[in-house]
């Protein structure tokens, strides 16, 4: 071999040293001559952006830039190196990451080998065991009567009038309308005075002692009640106005049809209808419970870690939203949700491998003519054109997640239909 002839490259190696759970650990060895050649690209790009004083930019000697630059140019080299050689190992070792590989450890000397260690995250081996008639207890799908008499009833509290009472005094079941001006050691207190106020005396009240001290109070008079205030003694200056009653609505032809209704029968026939509805749908919803259950129990497997953690992330994110306007929440009380969440966000990711593998294994897809049904059923609710151009746009661009959606709802509805039910 000439003294000029170029020395055969070496090749990286890649080597599987452990896989825990849904967690692989890889090494990867990077050759001497690779490593020295990528820290010299790093120099030489350094070369042509480096500023050094006595040097016009770009012009410094390659030798003063290493002495300036040469942990930059280390970092550059190893970033490059990381960047080529990760995603080769994985395809090399045939390891199907589900999130971004991090690189655990580096370990690198001038003239040796650079050695990476590299943790990846792998899908579980899911499994699809114990799907086929699963024992679900099914709830009764029609309302009875007595979820109709309190639909009647919520009715007739919903269209309730307050009427002025005929008893002289406050008692249970009556609406106290006060003025009111509180004081505490004497001092009135700012932002706590009031005229007119509705009380209604059957309900609880924030303010502990109010109810006590109306009862028994006649129009017109005035009296002084102890109360306690954000947990503090304080006193209410209150004048009793008025005393009203709530009347209700007798259940007759002309309560049916100040709803709308011709007569009484169909009132309540619209009634037992929607009520019908809303029992069918909580007892599919309750079957499904049952279903989900039965094959997280059936279905053991490890998950990946960062797969549960962006589910939980998400739920943490929608139960914020949902808790807008409840006032701060502290960091110890938003890390005890978080905790108490964890085992839901561990449900939902490893029933969406479940139904995954289910679906594979009764060779179940979500077909063209589903995809566009389900879009023929949105563009039916859409206003315009204009929305019903938005709503294409939106199918085109989600495509694969209402593939998986509808996938995931087939593969249910064949657990349900294969399911042995029993009444309750």
């Amino acid at each position: 071999m000439g003294l000029f002839t170029a020395a055969k490259s070496e090749k990286a190696k890649f080597k599987k040293i452990k896989e825990e759970s849904c967690v692989v650990t890889l090494s990867v060895e990077i050759p001497a001559q690779e490593v020295a050649d990528s820290t010299q690209t790093s120099l030489v790009r350094l070369q042509n952006r480096a500023r050094i004083p006595g040097f016009r930019s770009g012009k410094a000697p390659l030798d003063v830039v290493k002495q300036h630059f040469s942990g930059h140019a280390r970092e550059e080299a190893v970033d490059a190196l990381i960047r080529k050689h990760v995603p080769g190992a994985l395809e090399e070792l045939k390891v199907h990451a589900v999130d971004t590989p991090s690189v655990e450890d580096v370990k690198w000397k001038d003239g040796d080998p650079l050695l990476l260690t590299v943790r990846v995250e792998i899908s579980p081996v899911a499994t699809a065991k114990d799907y086929l008639k699963i024992p679900v207890t099914r709830k009764s799908q029609a309302a009875d009567s007595k979820a109709l008499d309190k639909r009647v009833e919520d009715l007739r509290e919903s269209h309730a009038r307050l009427e002025v009472a005929k008893d002289e005094t406050v008692g249970d079941g009556h609406f106290a309308v006060i003025d009111y001006a509180a004081t505490q050691n004497g001092k009135p207190m700012p932002n706590a005075k009031g005229a007119g106020e509705l009380i209604d005396i059957s309900a609880e009240q924030s303010v502990d002692g109010l109810t006590a001290g109306l009862k028994g109070m006649k129009r017109g008079e005035s009296k002084r009640i102890k109360v306690k205030l954000g947990g503090k003694d304080a006193e209410l200056s209150v004048t009793l106005n008025e005393i009203k009653t709530k009347v209700l609505p007798a259940v007759d032809a002309e309560f049916a049809k100040d709803l709308g209704f011709e007569a009484l029968d169909e009132l309540k026939a619209k009634l037992k209808e929607v009520l019908d509805r809303e029992v069918k749908q909580e007892s599919e919803a309750d079957a499904t419970r049952q279903i989900e259950a039965a094959l997280l129990k059936a279905n053991q497997f490890p998950l990946p870690p960062s797969m549960v953690e962006r589910q939980l992330e998400g739920m943490m994110t929608r139960m914020q939203r949902q808790l807008v306007g409840a006032g701060n929440i502290s960091d110890k009380v938003f890390a005890d949700l978080k905790t108490k969440m964890q085992p839901r966000a561990e449900d939902e990711v490893r029933l969406a491998f479940i139904l995954n593998a289910i679906a594979e294994k009764e060779k179940i897809e979500a077909t063209e003519a589903d995809l566009n049904g389900e879009l023929e059923a949105g563009l039916k609710d859409a206003d315009d054109e204009a929305k019903k151009a938005e709503l294409r746009e939106v199918y085109a661009k989600r495509k694969g997640q209402i593939a998986h959606m509808i996938r995931e709802r087939k593969v249910m509805n064949l657990l349900k239909e294969k399911a042995v039910y029993k009444d309750a």
